[in-house]
């Protein structure tokens, strides 16, 4: 079972990952629309992982972030994906295959946890986003 400050840890966590996977591939987008949708899904995950670090914070925890290392990465899968396909087809896809990751990671985080409060909220608020950036980047497949 999840405590907490876990469940805390991993909204830090998962929000970071989904902007930095959503930065990762915004200098590819050559479509206006689509650049402005994932700006919007970047700034949801953005707000998302500023509340988990505020609440962190008021517990007296110091939030956790994903390492250089992990960026660093998602910068060159991301780059690697896109060496022969830069559409936003492709980059829809890319971005929609790292919501549903993020959705299924936090579903099993709240399957984990058995408390209600912020930590909850900011999960489940997080899932949402992951399920709506899916829906919302459809039609650019």
């Amino acid at each position: 079972m999840l405590r907490e400050e876990e469940l805390l840890q991993y909204v830090c966590k998962g929000a970071d990952m989904g902007r930095e996977g959503i930065h990762a591939v915004l200098g590819y987008v050559q479509d206006e629309e689509l650049k402005r949708t994932l700006r919007g899904q970047e700034e949801i995950y953005r707000t998302l992982r500023e509340e988990a670090k505020n609440e962190l914070r008021s517990r007296g925890k110091i939030p956790k972030e994903v390492g250089a290392m992990t960026k660093a990465s998602t910068e060159v899968m991301s780059a690697g994906k896109l060496l022969m396909d830069r559409s936003g087809s492709k980059i829809a896809e890319m971005t929609i295959q790292g919501h549903n990751m993020g959705v299924s990671k936090t579903l099993q985080h709240l399957h984990d946890y058995h408390g209600d409060g912020p930590a909850r909220d900011l999960a489940q608020r997080l899932m949402a986003a992951g399920q709506a950036g899916v829906e919302e980047l459809k039609p650019f497949l």
